[in-house]
């Protein structure tokens, strides 16, 4: 596969697909096996390759990738909705089954996901409109690449600790999968230049404000 399909294969992944039914099912079986199977290999823990079972950066994605080829908001929703229902609760059932999780435990997990999962109704709703070629599209997806970017130095921040502790910076993938991410996102969703601009500088200002809040508060 030559360079260009690579990029036309990344560029139809946010906005080029028709996320059908059966495409939803599909995507959230995959995502909630692989992330039940790669908490299952010990070897594993504690490196970029769990964290997708531990917080967010992958998950952030993935939901993108849902409601941006989606036709309308409802169906955003409702989709994005899907997705979760089916995945998150597969992730613990796959570790029930091969004996990595008490089922009491997987059913904690799950009711703690429950909240979660739901907002994901009116979170599809409004990631939905990230893909509008204007300032309100620019800011939302804005919004996601904080996230992304928040939990991207923080991996980063973990990896130089590691590595002055002379020590393996396992989390350097994930941090560098977050900061991909927001390039990736940014320009394959918004093609004018300022909504670009929007959504590169948004999550540098919400970064700063959580920083200073987190600051305020004692808790870094």
């Amino acid at each position: 596969m030559n360079d260009n399909n690579k990029q036309n294969l990344i560029t139809r992944l946010f906005g080029g697909i028709k996320m059908s039914l059966l495409h939803v099912i599909l995507f959230a079986l995959v995502a909630g096996l692989y992330t039940g199977a790669v908490m299952l290999v010990p070897i594993l823990e504690g490196t970029s390759f769990r964290d997708i079972g531990i917080t967010y950066e992958c998950w952030v994605v993935m939901a993108v990738i849902v409601v941006v080829n989606c036709r309308n908001c409802i169906e955003a929703a409702l989709k994005c909705f899907l997705f979760f229902l089916i995945s998150q609760p597969l992730c613990f059932i796959t570790q029930v089954i091969f004996g990595h999780m008490p089922v009491e435990m997987a059913i904690y997990y799950t009711k703690l996901w429950s909240i979660p999962i739901l907002l994901t109704l009116p979170g599809g709703f409004i990631a939905y409109f990230s893909k509008k070629q204007n300032a309100l599209g620019a800011i939302i997806l804005g919004i996601g690449n904080a996230i992304e970017l928040l939990l991207g130095a923080f991996y980063i921040f973990t990896a130089a600790k590691s590595l002055m502790s002379h020590k393996l910076p396992y989390h350097l993938l994930s941090g560098l999968f977050c900061l991909t991410s927001i390039i990736v996102m940014t320009l394959c969703i918004q093609k004018r230049k300022s909504g670009r601009i929007i959504a590169f500088i948004t999550p540098v200002i919400l970064s700063i404000i959580a920083f200073i809040a987190l600051r305020a508060m004692g808790r870094i």
